[in-house]
């Protein structure tokens, strides 16, 4: 019985990794998900001399962003945080996978490895980032006041 220690110790690190990594792996999901459009875009017909307004359009215009990873990173954020809480009570441990997140965001929205940023300054962008950060935020801000009250929980 004495064994259990050390690898309930080794096995904790490890879990702890692999939620470590799991934060990174569904950022890489949302950033990549996160310009989904709903409807249907106007894509200007050809004509034999291509005008400049024409190449002014987009190829979502008339579409709708539909940033489903931001509800799936407020989700997923939190039960990270929440696993990491069955490993540990400390709240700055507990807080890792959450810092490993907004890092990662952060990386996204400053450059890629083809020189473009991943993310760009606009709504769906910023719902992405309230929601990996407030909710998980929000537990564990209550998970500390728990702690501190002394109830448990």
């Amino acid at each position: 019985m004495r064994a259990a220690g050390p690898v309930h110790g080794v096995l904790t690190a490890v879990i702890g990794a692999l939620l470590l990594i799991d934060a990174v792996i569904t950022l890489g999901f949302e950033v990549l998900f996160l310009p989904i459009y709903a409807g249907q875009a106007h894509i200007p017909e050809p004509t034999p001399v291509l005008a400049a307004s024409s190449l002014a359009s987009g190829m979502t215009d008339g579409a709708i962003p539909v940033p489903l990873t931001a509800l799936a990173a407020a989700v997923v954020n939190v039960l990270l945080v929440m696993g990491m809480g069955v490993l540990t009570q400390r709240i700055g441990v507990m807080a890792l996978p959450i810092l490993v997140w907004a890092f990662g965001f952060l990386i996204c929205a400053g450059f890629s490895p083809s020189g473009y940023a991943l993310l760009i300054g606009d709504w769906p962008t910023m719902l992405l980032l309230i929601c990996g950060l407030l909710p998980a935020g929000m537990y564990l801000y209550y998970r500390a006041t728990v702690r501190l009250a002394g109830t448990g929980g």
